[in-house]
């Protein structure tokens, strides 16, 4: 398994799995025992993904304005 790192702040972390052809985003609660959840995506649903999430950019621009 080969993990190229992507991203890295104090709760997310983004991957990419050469092997396995998926991004991995792990997002963890933070705190005292943080609590973990990791997303794994092909390249179609990253695609599905990355649309989403400039849709609610958008959406943001748009009522701040």
């Amino acid at each position: 398994m080969t993990w190229k790192p992507i991203y890295d702040s104090e709760q997310l972390s983004l991957v990419v799995d050469d092997v396995k052809q998926v991004a991995m985003l792990e997002v963890n609660s933070g705190g005292y025992v943080p609590h973990y959840i990791t997303f794994h995506w092909n390249e179609q649903e990253l695609a599905e993904i990355i649309q989403a999430l400039q849709n609610a950019q958008q959406e943001l621009k748009s009522n701040h304005s």
